[in-house]
């Protein structure tokens, strides 16, 4: 892990941070060294203290070296998704867990949690230790950075996450908005993932945090052209009353005024969460 020593070297040196500091009880002068001028690689452990001695933060150096932190799963794991391939997205799962607990590397976390949330979309299950998931609810809690692998790490993570931890990320998110790197270009995954909160929310019978994070994403100015999320949140609106009331009707006469505008689509996969949310609401009643 990490090929990026040269990146490290120029952070601590502006920080006037000598080689002696920076490893003092992590690890040798000579492997900071031949770190520092990408002879060799360090374990994530290692370059996780090396990084806190300098006082930078792991988003922060990722960020600075430009890391790659795309979500790139195989298309056989893709497939499995589009299939809901259960037996082959457990074992995809297993595997990459058993090399996340080995190695602890917060980066494994990524194409793990898309396939835990489709598996517990599918079976109700959660693959993640109560371990994992704090590490992640800790990792989204503190961070100060807010890149692509970030806002899509956290798109992935609502219905994985314990409520009380999911809305206090999700408001710290809408609170510091304006910190969103190329927030142009990542605000459909951001809307997304806090749109997806809302409804984890709803699922968990979470009205009060479900209605407070809705009403903070009405505040946010959208451009015209994500129309697509105004609609959303209006539904989500008329979601959480229909919990409360049980009447059913002001949803039902959304989905048919968006398919008479033509938004068949857009209707279809509403009306999906809204049958979601009413099976959920309606067990144990």
């Amino acid at each position: 892990m990490f090929k990026y020593g040269s990146t490290y070297k120029e952070l601590r040196k502006q920080q006037e941070i000598t080689q002696t500091e920076a490893c003092r009880g992590i690890c040798s002068i000579s492997k900071l060294s031949r770190w520092e001028n990408n002879q060799v690689e360090v374990e994530f452990s290692t370059a996780i203290e090396l990084l806190k001695r300098i006082n930078v933060t792991l988003d922060e150096f990722t960020e600075r070296a430009n890391i790659n932190t795309e979500f790139e799963l195989p298309d056989e794991i893709i497939t499995a998704i589009n299939a809901n391939d259960v037996p082959l997205l457990r074992k995809y799962v297993q595997s990459r867990l058993d090399k996340y607990h080995t190695n602890k590397n917060i980066l494994e976390l990524k194409n793990i949690l898309i396939v835990c949330n489709q598996l517990l979309l599918i079976e109700g299950k959660n693959y993640l230790t109560t371990a994992d998931i704090k590490r992640i609810g800790s990792y989204l809690l503190h961070n100060t950075v807010w890149s692509k692998y970030n806002i899509t790490l956290f798109a992935n993570s609502p219905f994985l996450l314990n409520s009380e931890i999911g809305f206090k990320i999700a408001m710290r998110i809408v609170h510091n908005f304006d910190q969103v790197n190329d927030l142009n270009d990542n605000l459909a995954i951001f809307m997304g993932g806090l749109s997806d909160t809302v409804i984890a929310f709803i699922f968990k019978k979470k009205l009060d945090y479900a209605q407070q994070l809705l009403d903070e994403l009405r505040k946010v100015e959208l451009p015209p052209y994500f129309m697509f999320f105004d609609l959303t949140l209006t539904f989500l609106q008329k979601l959480i009353e229909y919990c409360q009331t049980g009447n059913e009707q002001p949803i039902l006469e959304m989905f048919n005024k968006l398919i008479q505008l033509g938004c068949s689509r857009h209707a279809q996969i509403l009306l999906e969460a809204f049958k979601d949310a009413k099976r959920i609401w309606e067990e144990n009643e």
